[in-house]
């Protein structure tokens, strides 16, 4: 329960640049949430990360559950200058249709279980980060890099 409050509470709350979470504790906390036998989630995390690039993984995550909805491999590699986050599954999927808010308005507000979708562009855009989404037939990746 611990986890998933402290997991809220970088995903939504408000940070500022400069701001650093050990790899551990970033790991510990998704880990908590996207574990096995659903998701096997992998960590390439060497040191610290910066509180924003926590918070922007952590958006992802709830994309890519809607995404891999019978579960799948996420693996996770950030630097200094982007975090890289491929999703893979055994069987095909289909791209969810929110993730075209990454690259255009599309008016309307998703529904609230996808709210996820309108978070990621939006705070990716106010820390000035850019967003690159790639769908494949079995996997799904986004790249963010420091703007």
């Amino acid at each position: 329960m611990r986890a998933r409050i402290e997991f809220f509470r970088v995903t939504f709350g408000t940070h500022q640049t400069g701001q650093m979470m050990d790899a551990p504790k970033v790991q510990s906390i998704a880990d908590a949430i996207y574990t096995a036998p659903r998701f096997d989630l992998r960590w390439h995390l060497e040191s610290a990360i910066d509180r924003t690039w926590a918070q922007v993984v952590y958006i992802w995550l709830m994309c890519v559950e809607r995404q891999l909805t019978l579960g799948g491999s996420i693996e996770v590699t950030t630097d200094e200058d982007h975090i890289r986050i491929t999703a893979t599954s055994e069987r095909p999927t289909v791209a969810h249709p929110d993730w075209e808010r990454l690259s255009s308005d599309l008016g309307a507000l998703p529904a609230p279980a996808d709210v996820q979708f309108h978070l990621l562009p939006n705070v990716s855009g106010a820390y000035g980060f850019v967003v690159e989404f790639n769908h494949r037939e079995t996997f799904t990746t986004l790249t963010v890099r420091r703007g």
